[in-house]
């Protein structure tokens, strides 16, 4: 078989098998209270519309991810309540002007605060709970999570929604 022919099956084979990876997924929406009224959804050194519209997104997709675990027939909705950001906005100076970063540290915690209605394909609620609290205090500092912290800007976050989809459907599907 020639390169190229290997390369286009291959192709095929990857682009078959992430399509049938998303039609095993439950239906997932995400939706979200007033941003506006949250604890801490404060960007920093951007626009407030664009950092809302792309934290929401990273969020959206996160649960997403997740949701691809669970069985194709069931819903899974899940709102945002409340979002309290890992750490906490700080001004930094230079010569000429002043910015802003987010600093972390071990009493700046992540908090969120979730509703969730999971149902299968009659309707029928499995599950659900309003306001649900995720937090963890003083996350751990070791050098997997600072490392990937370095990398995602909702590290912490995402390790947060983890541990609840964990302890919440635990016969997901990996």
């Amino acid at each position: 078989m020639e390169a190229s022919m290997k390369t286009s099956v291959l192709g095929f084979a990857i682009a078959t098998a992430l399509v049938a990876g998303v039609a095993n997924a439950a239906e997932v929406s995400v939706k979200w209270d007033d941003v506006k009224s949250f604890t801490d959804f404060e960007a920093v050194n951007e626009l407030k519309s664009r950092f809302e519209e792309r934290t929401k997104a990273n969020f959206t997709e996160y649960v997403e991810t997740l949701g691809q675990k669970l069985p194709e027939q069931n819903k899974l909705e899940v709102t945002f309540n409340d979002v309290d950001l890992a750490g906490r906005v700080e001004p930094t100076f230079g010569a000429t002007s002043s910015a802003f970063q987010r600093i972390l540290d071990d009493v700046s915690y992540p908090h969120l605060v979730i509703s969730y209605r999971y149902t299968d394909a009659q309707g029928e609620v499995i599950s659900e709970a309003d306001h649900v609290e995720l937090k963890a205090l003083a996350p751990s500092r070791n050098i997997r999570n600072v490392m990937g912290s370095s990398r995602d800007n909702l590290y912490f976050e995402k390790e947060l929604l983890q541990d609840w989809f964990r302890d919440t459907f635990p016969n997901a599907t990996d």
